[in-house]
């Protein structure tokens, strides 16, 4: 297994990555969470971790949110789109979307589904804030749920 971590994992982002793209490359590291449902029904404290893969052109993370849901995403630069083309995988399902900068915010856009979103409101070097988000016919945002992180 050791030559399968040492093939995946990359020390730092790609050269050939350029910097504007870089929306991600603040969280990588490990980051204690506190996910609530929108609804308030639900709040679970859990873990995120981020690191950098396939030669730096991709983002790997594992979210851990005990007896709810591990899932991973794998985040990859798409220099033809200037986009970033995003697969998040849990148990019995897969969710392929497409992330972009919106003035301060990246949002990752449902391939399958424009109206549903999750947003990176703020990125700082010790703290994140994240947001599942439904878009309604009024253009307001419905919060499903939200992350908030802090760099362990």
């Amino acid at each position: 297994m050791r030559n399968f971590f040492e093939a995946l994992m990359s020390e730092r982002k790609s050269t050939a990555l350029p910097e504007e793209f870089n929306y991600f490359g603040k969280l990588i590291g490990s980051w204690l969470i506190n996910y609530v449902e929108g609804d308030n029904s639900r709040a679970i404290k859990g873990e995120w971790h981020f690191s950098w893969v396939l030669e730096g052109m991709a983002i790997q993370d594992v979210i851990i949110l005990p007896d709810y849901e591990y899932g991973t995403s794998l985040r990859i630069f798409n220099p033809a789109t200037h986009a970033w083309d995003v697969a998040y995988g849990y148990t019995g399902n897969i969710i392929r979307l497409e992330a972009r900068k919106q003035g301060e915010m990246i949002v990752l856009t449902f391939t399958s589904d424009e109206n549903r979103k999750w947003v990176f409101t703020r990125i700082d070097d010790n703290t994140f804030h994240w947001q599942n988000v439904t878009v309604q016919d009024n253009g307001q945002w419905h919060i499903n749920a939200q992350i908030q992180g802090e760099r362990i």
